[in-house]
């Protein structure tokens, strides 16, 4: 569980390299498709390395998990969020992106037959309300003109976010995690480049910190994440253990770019802890 919290924490920096990046220039679709483009070369040198000509991966099951991973998990996930942010603002996207737990645990139900226990839903509810308060401080919807298409789009992220625990479990443990992550990247890359037809808008500072945003919280950030989903045997509970990501992000906000947490902000990153201990003690 702890490579699974870990993971959590870097997705949290994000922020900062998407901040980064905006500021220097670069729009939505570019700083996606960096991301992506950037982690599928750091992790094909580093599979290459570790594997060689065992980079390989010949089994088409494995393959098609790693499709699945990089086209749901990477690309529709990132096309979802940005068009739920623009649509109807970051604080909505990011309550509605932690949906994740429901449908990692409905999902969880139906494929693996895990079991739905009073605790789980205690915490999930718990996670959920915590997610809520961290990210917006109590003040969900303000005064921002809310769009259905944004409501499918956010619920569209949490579904995508939500099945990365279940289509990494599937995928087993038939091939090397670096290996898995560097197909499932590819493929995010060639579909976001397709689909978002980003600008060409690169200099030094743009692709400096495109690598950065491609090494920290997508590459190293997934391998870390794919290995612990080999080391836990219930998947209902991985979201809810990676939902430290809002609480890192909130408390970068304050502390690098000054942001003011109210009592409700603090509220809800106590009980998101708290659910993620609830979720880590037994079933």
């Amino acid at each position: 569980m702890l490579y699974i919290f870990t993971a959590g924490l870097l997705w949290g920096t994000i922020g900062i390299f998407v901040k980064t990046l905006a500021a220097f220039g670069a729009d939505s679709a570019l700083t996606c498709c960096l991301r992506m483009a950037f982690a599928f070369v750091i992790m094909l040198a580093f599979s290459l390395i570790k594997h060689g000509c065992g980079i390989i991966i010949r089994d088409k099951k494995v393959l098609l998990f790693c499709a699945l991973f990089g086209l749901v998990c990477h690309g529709m996930q990132n096309i979802c969020y940005t068009t739920s942010i623009k649509l109807n603002g970051m604080a909505i996207a990011c309550v509605l992106m932690y949906t994740a737990p429901v449908f990692t645990a409905l999902a969880s139900r139906l494929i693996f037959h895990e079991r739905i226990t009073g605790r789980k839903i205690f915490a999930l509810v718990v996670n959920i309300v915590g997610c809520i308060l961290t990210v917006t401080g109590g003040n969900i919807f303000g005064d921002i003109n809310f769009s259905l298409l944004g409501l499918v789009a956010g619920i569209g992220t949490g579904f995508c976010y939500g099945m990365a625990a279940i289509i990494g479990k599937a995928a087993g443990d038939k091939t090397d995690a670096t290996c898995f992550n560097t197909y499932s990247y590819l493929f995010a890359t060639i579909f976001l480049i397709i689909f978002m037809r980003p600008s060409i808008n690169l200099d030094a500072k743009i692709l400096g910190t495109g690598f950065l945003y491609g090494l920290i919280p997508t590459s190293l950030a997934y391998v870390v994440y794919y290995n612990g989903l080999r080391r836990i045997s219930d998947s209902s509970r991985v979201p809810v253990i990676a939902s430290i990501e809002p609480v890192t992000a909130v408390l970068i906000g304050m502390l690098v770019y000054g942001e003011e947490l109210g009592v409700m902000n603090f509220a809800g990153i106590a009980i998101v802890l708290a659910s993620i201990l609830i979720m880590m003690k037994g079933k």
